[in-house]
């Protein structure tokens, strides 16, 4: 297990782990394009809706990319910008937006599934990159681990009891 902070963090632990799956997933969907195609959504307003979620993923991951190269440089703790939605935005933007506009715009059960196969890898190799923040920042990561969702990008809103649904966070 790795102790530093690395500018890779867990992106190559997780390519390993799922970049079989992906090159063999869109072999079968270049070679037999009928399996797993999902012809319910070929419709122009689907492809609209994907274009769209496309535009809004492959935005988000600039930033966070922008972002995440700033503080990383300073090494400090990354708390702001797309960090404030989540913890691993550069790897929301892939899993939630870009791969399923790409399965949306293909009507394609198959990328839909490396979307799937993505996600399982990062909840596979998240952990190694939890203990080594948690070395390095201490309480201050542990404070922001609980306010932002780990993958999903949802805003979070302070409530009248400081707490954030299904987290509850200290008082500063």
């Amino acid at each position: 297990m790795k102790t530093t902070m690395t500018l890779g963090g867990i992106g190559p632990r997780l390519a390993l782990i799922c970049l079989p799956y992906i090159v063999l997933s869109l072999s079968v969907m270049y070679h037999y394009p009928e399996f797993l195609n999902l012809v319910f959504l070929d419709l122009a307003s689907v492809k609209l809706f994907a274009y769209f979620w496309l535009f809004l993923g492959s935005s988000f991951w600039a930033y966070s990319a922008i972002t995440f190269l700033r503080g990383f440089m300073k090494g400090r703790l990354i708390t702001w910008g797309p960090y404030a939605f989540c913890r691993n935005p550069i790897y929301a933007s892939v899993i939630i937006f870009i791969i399923p506009a790409f399965a949306l715009i293909f009507h394609s059960g198959i990328l839909f599934s490396v979307a799937l196969a993505l996600y399982i890898g990062f909840k596979l190799s998240i952990h190694g990159e939890r203990i080594v923040l948690y070395k390095t920042f201490g309480e201050a990561y542990e404070q922001y681990e609980k306010s932002v969702y780990e993958l999903f990008p949802v805003p979070v809103f302070y409530w009248k009891n400081n707490s954030v649904p299904g987290r509850v966070l200290k008082s500063s």
